[in-house]
């Protein structure tokens, strides 16, 4: 067992730099180690099981556990060796990243990170992790969609990528749930024929649900009866808002699909 070391952990298909990225993991993740290669690790993540190559400088064999976490909130969230913003960088860390707090300032918190090294960031950078917990479905699927919409034209689509660094379609759609504490199924064809959806019909769909294209070859969250968003090549390769009704989308065979809550 252990955690990843830095920001974003690429996992690759084959122990080699070269080779194509199947997924991301991110700071403090826990992870088993399968297989070891010389200077690779053949890993898992363990929040939905996803088998890839990392160098082994990427891991951590300790835990990383926090009961009451602050969580990074900003696309580039900085964590500084000071409480001063001339001070050096310590880590500049994606949204999702568990916290722990040391000391509470006006401004500046003082925190510890997964690798426990210690540094400074604003306030404005983090929220409480209990504002991922919700008294009713609506506020849930309200939260979803403020949170989508942080990525719109500012999060570039990168293949394998699940972090506001760069995500590919199911990477984004699996990033949103997690941080909300919602198990989801890395690839579009998992989630899609996974445990955790249900199809509905298009005239049921609700912001916050799910729509999958053609042999569930790419996912987006709907944001309204009319809008979904997006990590998409299509146009521009950034997360982006789209419409439902756009001749390319209606195209493509669509499954409108609802998360068990």
């Amino acid at each position: 067992m252990g955690i990843l070391k830095h920001p974003v952990v690429k996992l690759l298909k084959e122990p080699d730099l070269q080779s194509e990225t199947v997924t991301e993991g991110k700071m403090g993740e826990a992870i088993e180690i399968l297989e070891v290669h010389g200077k690779w690790l053949k890993i898992k993540t363990l929040w939905d099981n996803y088998p890839g190559f990392v160098p082994k400088e990427s891991v951590l064999e300790l835990d990383w556990e926090v009961k009451e976490p602050l969580i990074t909130a900003s696309l580039s969230s900085i964590v500084y060796q000071e409480n001063k913003i001339q001070s050096p960088f310590l880590q500049i860390l994606p949204i999702g990243i568990k916290l722990r707090l040391l000391e509470d300032g006006e401004k500046w918190l003082k925190v510890e990170l997964p690798d426990r090294t210690s540094g400074y960031i604003q306030k404005g950078d983090i929220v409480n992790y209990k504002v991922f917990s919700f008294e009713s479905e609506p506020q849930l699927r309200n939260s979803l969609v403020k949170w989508a919409e942080k990525f719109e034209n500012s999060v570039p689509y990168v293949w394998g990528g699940t972090s506001s660094f760069g995500a590919d379609c199911s990477g984004f759609v699996q990033h949103l749930f997690r941080l909300h504490n919602l198990p989801l199924e890395r690839d579009a064809s998992q989630q899609g024929r996974g445990k955790y959806i249900q199809n509905i019909k298009r005239e049921e769909i609700l912001p916050g649900d799910l729509l999958f294209f053609t042999n569930y070859g790419h996912v987006g969250l709907a944001i309204s009866h009319f809008e979904f968003i997006h990590a998409t090549t299509n146009k521009k390769p950034v997360v982006q808002v789209s419409q439902i009704d756009d001749p390319h989308w209606l195209s493509q065979t669509i499954q409108y699909s609802r998360y068990q809550f």
